[in-house]
């Protein structure tokens, strides 16, 4: 697929530049120069864009811009009416956060979304062609600086046009394009055969301009880079690229409090002191924001922002253990006994990937999640996190003529729930109903016809996927672990009450079991079939001291574990 039109071909698969775009974060600033040269790489930022909701809507059109090629004109059509129906349009007075001062600024405009067009598609362009570069580069190891060779190239691109050197050379550190504002040079790999046949040498020396001196205003910063090449442009795009912004602390770990809204946020001295002495078990001075690898290798962006909600307001686990629980989270992240991706479902359903650490340690679990839609830890007994993670199974074990185990425990039947891969299994009896369960149900008009409550596969995976850790949960609502499904036997059993529902699909009765334990409510919903009881989902709540329902989690609580 071509690029958009008044941009050079590509010279790439759309989806290295898709994915280059796709890996930034979002990062607000009031002035251009607040997220500054290499930032731009790992953050989207539109100047003055100081609502998340504006910066999400301009870059989910330079995202369909990129990927489906859409012309400019396109684009603003499409967005334009956004960001007015935002109120993202226009000279309007704003506040600067850097200096508290009013000023009557330019918002959204045709020629503002040509820059935001023009610039996001290039630099996307430009990194997956750096991409592909590399990895091809024992075939092409050089590279050649191109220019539009028309009347609107400045000077020294004009000058460099033509400029052959190794991929590795450092000039490209800084000369890679774009190099300015609204540059329209590329660079083009080039193997010896195609120099020999086009009867080009490589350049010994490329042309050199006298250098500039620049000061970031909002920052303080001074730096030097050569004529030609613009304030905030003298990296290579390509090789800045990191992956993924600072994430945000989810409501699922620290509560979420709606209603309390914060211009900035402010900690008390407590939690600065234990914020920056997280930060020291990854190397980073306090305040300070950094790309921290992982084990594996994997870049993590560490800074105080990971307490600070979407709203501005600081989230930190409550209670006096905070600062126990934060260096168990520390640890985790950079301790781990094992790090591995998972997907979770989201509030809004979409399914996301995240970095999943794990580490136990004195018979608790600490697993820290880090995605994209934010980060959230949970602490559990390490019991529970080996089942859910490493449950262990006989594959040598005797089967069936279909192929399925013929004997199935529960260790077995937990790592089939968790792996699909895994073979077919044989439903599970956790239990078996007693006769103060067979009598309620016959007083409901129920006739069970085995005694047995049993667990299929796919139930269990279904209650893990709606209600289990991974499963976005929902206000007042407790996470089911594995250990909560081999126990539903007893909820059914130890029932406060047992209710009638409506009938299954197939046409057998469904009943619902309920059981409070302290301050958890536990629902069973069952089907009654030929041979047994069979547990259809399972889902746990908080309920009040007077057994009311909790609609909204306070903040500072731990999650549950």
């Amino acid at each position: 697929m071509a690029g958009p039109e008044d941009l050079p071909p590509a010279g790439v698969p759309p989806h290295e530049a898709i994915a280059f775009f796709k890996s930034k974060g979002f990062r607000i600033g009031f002035a251009w120069e607040d997220v500054f040269q290499g930032e731009h790489v790992r953050a989207f930022t539109v100047a003055k864009a100081m609502k998340q909701s504006v910066l999400e809507a301009i870059r989910a059109e330079v995202d369909r811009a990129i990927s489906d090629g859409t012309t400019f004109d396109d684009f603003r059509k499409t967005l334009r009416p956004k960001l007015e129906a935002l109120g993202w349009w226009g000279r309007k007075q704003m506040i600067d956060p850097a200096t508290g001062q009013s000023k009557k600024v330019q918002l959204g405009s045709n020629r503002r979304l040509k820059t935001i067009f023009d610039t996001n598609l290039r630099t996307s362009y430009a990194a997956g062609r750096w991409e592909r570069a590399q990895r091809v580069k024992s075939a092409f190891p050089f590279m050649e600086y191109r220019s539009m060779e028309d009347d609107k190239v400045r000077p020294e691109h004009n000058a460099w046009d033509g400029t052959i050197l190794p991929i590795d050379d450092p000039w490209w550190d800084t000369h890679y394009p774009p190099c300015d504002w609204a540059c329209r040079c590329t660079a083009i790999p080039r193997s010896q055969r195609m120099l020999d046949r086009q009867k080009k040498k490589l350049t010994e020396k490329p042309p050199r301009f006298p250098d500039v001196t620049w000061v970031n205003t909002r920052t303080g910063e001074t730096g030097v880079s050569e004529r030609g090449i613009g304030k905030g442009w003298a990296y290579n795009v390509g090789k800045e690229h990191l992956r993924g912004l600072a994430p945000k602390p989810l409501p699922e770990s620290f509560g979420r409090d709606e209603g309390e809204v914060s211009a900035s946020a402010q900690f008390r001295n407590v939690q600065l002191a234990l914020v920056d002495r997280f930060l020291k078990r990854f190397g980073i001075d306090p305040g300070r924001y950094a790309i921290w690898m992982d084990r594996d290798g994997w870049p993590l962006p560490i800074g105080r922002s990971w307490f600070i909600a979407e709203n501005g307001a600081v989230r930190m686990p409550g209670g006096s253990s905070a600062g126990v629980v934060l260096d168990r989270i520390a640890a985790a992240i950079v301790t781990p006994d094992s790090i591995r991706w998972i997907w979770v479902r989201a509030e809004n359903g979409e399914l996301v990937l995240m970095r999943r650490y794990a580490r136990i340690s004195a018979g608790l679990a600490t697993i820290v999640d880090i995605g994209r839609i934010g980060w959230r830890w949970r602490i559990a007994r390490a019991a529970d996190v080996e089942q859910l993670v490493a449950a262990a199974y006989n594959p040598h074990q005797k089967r069936d003529r279909a192929g399925r185990f013929a004997r199935m425990h529960g260790p077995e039947f937990l790592a089939a729930v968790a792996d699909p891969s895994l073979p077919h299994v044989r439903p599970l009896s956790i239990g078996v109903a007693t006769e103060a369960t067979f009598g309620k149900l016959r007083d409901m008009g129920i006739a069970p016809r085995g005694e047995h409550i049993v667990l299929e596969r796919s139930h269990a995976r279904h209650i893990l996927k709606r209600h289990g850790p991974d499963a976005w949960q929902q206000p007042g609502h407790r996470p089911v672990t594995l250990r909560n499904i081999l126990g539903a036997h007893r909820v059914v059993n130890q029932a406060d009450r047992l209710v009638r529902v409506e009938d299954s699909r197939d046409g057998n009765p469904g009943v619902r079991a309920i059981k409070r334990t302290g301050r958890t409510e536990t629902h069973v919903i069952f089907t009654v079939r030929r041979r047994g009881l069979v547990v259809e989902t399972m889902y746990r709540r908080e309920i009040g001291p007077a057994g009311e329902r909790v609609k909204k989690r306070s903040g500072g609580k731990k999650s549950p574990a």
